[in-house]
């Protein structure tokens, strides 16, 4: 068995840690992680994770044995090959940018992600050339729209009464 760690960056979500593992006959396995092995994910988060198993093809969420939720994939020893790789990886980059804000709980303390705005990956050449390929065996997406700032809340007395408005 040989295994490496990776870290890749989607468009939206960055650092994501992936272990690549071949076992002999059996073949490649791809496993993303989401959030750190501390954080317990949120029942509604778990299911919306296994929700999308069935809406993205070749890829598929699971818990792993510290039931951190994981996004998984493989490659029969038969199908190994450069492309074949490349497209695994972004793969599992591209479902991870889908679904960031329905994972977030997962990835993020408190559901609330890191400040990437402006951030650049770093492996953009890889998106460049699977990305196409991997996202037309993909259902249509489209990007959601930014979160809405809320109002600061008044307190109960405030609203009560109507002081300090």
């Amino acid at each position: 068995m040989v295994t490496r760690d990776l870290v890749l960056d989607g468009r939206r979500r960055f650092d994501l840690p992936v272990t690549v593992v071949w076992i002999d006959g059996v073949g490649l396995n791809l496993w993303a992680h989401y959030g750190p092995s501390e954080m317990e994910a949120p029942r509604r988060v778990l299911l919306e994770m296994l929700h999308a198993n069935g809406e993205y093809p070749f890829v598929k969420f699971g818990l792993s044995e510290d039931d951190r939720p994981l996004l998984m994939t493989e490659l029969p020893p038969s199908s190994v090959t450069e492309v074949a790789l490349g497209q695994a990886l972004v793969r599992l980059v591209v479902v991870a940018d889908r679904l960031l804000e329905v994972t977030a709980p997962a990835v993020a303390s408190r559901g609330r992600l890191p400040d990437w705005e402006g951030r650049a990956g770093r492996n953009d050449p890889l998106l460049e050339r699977y990305g196409p390929e991997v996202e037309a065996t993909m259902p249509p997406w489209v990007s959601p729209p930014a979160p809405m700032e809320r109002p600061p809340r008044r307190s109960w007395r405030r609203r009560l009464f109507g002081r300090g408005q």
